[in-house]
């Protein structure tokens, strides 16, 4: 990983989940793994710090989940044709 990102939400979620499963891998490693792995280091790497990988990707989810919930609601209130792509025109 590296320094090459400085703000949360620019980080890539491809690379946030690839970080993810690298960690997944360490806990089933052992501790000397889990140690290596879950390091913070100074200057911080979003990318790569466990605790600011896992708390960026924790607030994605919610963040994401809240905007489905927002679609979904927003949908229910569409007209049935508008709501499946209908088409009202009559051939």
């Amino acid at each position: 990983m590296s320094n090459i990102y400085k703000i949360g939400d620019v980080v890539p979620s491809k690379i946030l989940c690839k970080r993810l499963d690298e960690l997944a891998d360490a806990v089933t490693q052992g501790p000397d793994c889990v140690r290596r792995e879950f390091t913070m280091r100074v200057p911080a790497e979003i990318d790569r710090d466990a605790d600011l990988v896992l708390s960026e990707s924790a607030t994605r989810i919610v963040a994401l989940e809240a905007r489905i919930k927002e679609l979904e609601e927003a949908q229910r209130w569409l007209p049935v044709s508008e709501s499946h792509g209908d088409n009202d025109t009559e051939v």
